[in-house]
């Protein structure tokens, strides 16, 4: 019954049963009224649409209404392209579409199809084209879950593309921090090796200097018994040259280990440098121009003074060498702050204010190589008896005792920058004073001598036997409480700072200096280790006598205490 309704035309009339009709058009209505799949004929010039129950329902609520309708009519929201396939097929032609977008009012509201339309002539009797069979197929379903997939892809893809910049920065990111480890552990391997080498230094200093003080005061105590004698004295005096340059080293060595006892004062390095100025062009020839950069607005330090122009002399010396007779060595002076743990190119820097020194050249530079050893105690680039080794690794020493940050940046052709961080300080300069005029000797003393290597003790007995001092002496901390006890009116404790036994030399020095003894205290010694000063300096009001010294150094040394 169903296929009959779908038969029927507009008029009532039963299209098999209608007078005129060929019989290839009724054949063609009942393969269209049995086959499965949507079909439609669209028949004349109109294109009367008569259609089968698959088409019915993708017809939707628009069925029966448009059953023996002309097409236009029918479906008016698509009747351009509706009369160009009747008038093309009508023609002669057939027409196929595959994923035909298409806009129909179906179930009461527009609805966006897609559908695979073929169209191809219907025949009368004598074969000429009479009307249009259209099979339609709708792949709506279809092309949504393909543009869902392909969405879905392209949302895949950037994921994956995401992930992949992710991984990439996350790679990148790893290979930096492993960079950067593989930086620290290098710097803390040259660290320990230099700490190493430090402490082994400290210690060979020590005994070095011990030697040499044995050495200076039997020449000087010699030259005291040979008299006038020309041709003695001048091998004295060689041997003497001798002891200083062994001295020299000895106190180079200590730098490095950081063992060098300080003196630091607040300082202004404007005034510093303008004071060193000439030194440093005396120390420079006249084919290469010395260039001093230092701001009005510089802020001051707190360093030993001594040992900062020692270690710029050093630099500008070897800036130099590297310049081989020509070209600009510049010395600029700036101020630093550091924010929030932000670091200077290549070295940390805690937070906070600095003062930066650099020593500038465009000479020879160094290679990687030479680089990584600069700091290392006598390793030197420079021809056999034109330099220690010493210059810069005494540098290191100094900054580091001084609680400051030490940066080499060089590159074979390319020159050295050395830049040296000393932290800020707020204080003020102190204003000059006048030193005070020491009298010409003191009166006579009685100086408790302690020291415990035998041969130093008896050195330091004679010069101040032949100061003219009555002279008691002390293996070590005991024996000289000992001496204190039994003995009254001792003037002067000159002590080691280094002795073996349970009482230190700080706390020798402590009894001895307060009451009932109120002794005046010299410490002497080639190595102060950690008893007489701390953070790299001297602890105050401490007088230190470094090793070796002279019967000169001895003497004012002992008026400069009387005379406070």
């Amino acid at each position: 019954m169903a296929h009959r309704i779908a038969a029927y035309d507009w008029r009532g009339t039963e299209l098999g049963a209608r007078e005129g009709w060929s019989g290839s058009l009724n054949a063609n209505i009942q393969f269209l009224l049995g086959c499965p799949v949507p079909l439609v004929m669209l028949w004349g010039r109109d294109g009367v649409m008569v259609y089968n129950d698959a088409y019915a329902a993708f017809a939707g609520g628009r069925h029966p209404f448009l059953l023996g309708k002309p097409v236009e009519e029918g479906w008016p929201e698509v009747a351009a392209f509706n009369r160009h396939v009747v008038d093309t097929v009508l023609a002669g032609g057939t027409l196929s579409y595959k994923d035909k977008p298409l806009t129909l009012h179906r179930h009461g509201r527009p609805e966006e199809v897609w559908l695979d339309l073929h169209y191809s002539p219907v025949v009368d009797d004598d074969g000429v084209p009479a009307g249009v069979i259209a099979i339609v197929f709708e792949i709506t379903e279809r092309v949504l879950a393909e543009r869902k997939r392909r969405e879905a892809e392209l949302e895949r893809s950037k994921a994956e593309q995401a992930l992949f910049v992710l991984n990439q920065h996350l790679e990148e990111r790893v290979a930096q921090e492993v960079r950067a480890r593989a930086n620290a552990e290098d710097r803390l391997r040259q660290m320990q090796k230099l700490e190493a080498v430090g402490g082994l230094t400290g210690g060979v200093a020590h005994d070095f200097n011990n030697v040499l003080q044995v050495i200076a005061s039997n020449l000087q105590l010699l030259s005291f018994a040979v008299g006038d004698d020309p041709r003695l004295q001048a091998r004295i005096h060689a041997s003497n040259a001798a002891v200083a340059r062994g001295a020299k080293l000895a106190q180079q060595l200590l730098a490095f280990a950081r063992r060098q006892p300080l003196s630091p004062t607040v300082a202004n390095p404007r005034k510093m440098i303008d004071g060193m100025s000439e030194l440093l062009r005396r120390a420079v020839p006249e084919s290469i121009q010395l260039k001093l950069t230092v701001p009005r607005d510089i802020w001051n330090l707190f360093v030993d003074l001594t040992q900062l122009e020692s270690a710029l002399l050093n630099l500008v010396i070897n800036s130099r060498d590297a310049l081989r007779g020509n070209g600009v060595i510049g010395i600029e002076v700036a101020n630093l702050t550091v924010q929030d743990g932000a670091q200077e190119p290549a070295i940390e820097l805690p937070p906070g204010d600095y003062v930066r020194f650099s020593v500038v050249d465009a000479g020879t530079g160094m290679s990687e190589e030479v680089k990584a050893r600069a700091f290392e105690p006598f390793f030197s680039t420079k021809p056999e008896g034109h330099g220690t080794g010493l210059g810069l690794s005494m540098v290191f020493g100094f900054v580091k005792q001084s609680q400051g940050q030490i940066d080499l940046q060089t590159a074979v052709g390319q020159g050295t920058t050395v830049s040296l961080y000393f932290p800020r300080t707020h204080k003020e300069e102190a204003p000059d004073a006048e030193r005070p005029v020491l009298g010409n000797s003191a009166d006579e003393l009685t100086v408790l001598v302690v020291e415990d290597n035998p041969d130093v003790r008896l050195a330091a007995i004679d010069m101040f036997a032949q100061l003219g001092h009555r002279v008691l002496s002390a293996k070590d901390g005991e024996a000289a409480l000992a001496v204190l006890q039994r003995v009254e009116g001792v003037d002067l404790l000159f002590t080691d700072v280094v002795m073996p036994g349970t009482v230190r030399s700080s706390e020798l020095a402590r009894i001895a200096s307060h009451p009932p003894y109120k002794a005046k205290v010299i410490f002497a010694s080639g190595y102060t280790r950690d008893e007489i000063f701390h953070e790299g300096r001297l602890d105050e009001g401490v007088v230190l006598l470094s090793k070796p010294y002279s019967i000169e150094d001895l003497a004012r040394t002992v008026r400069k205490v009387f005379e406070v």
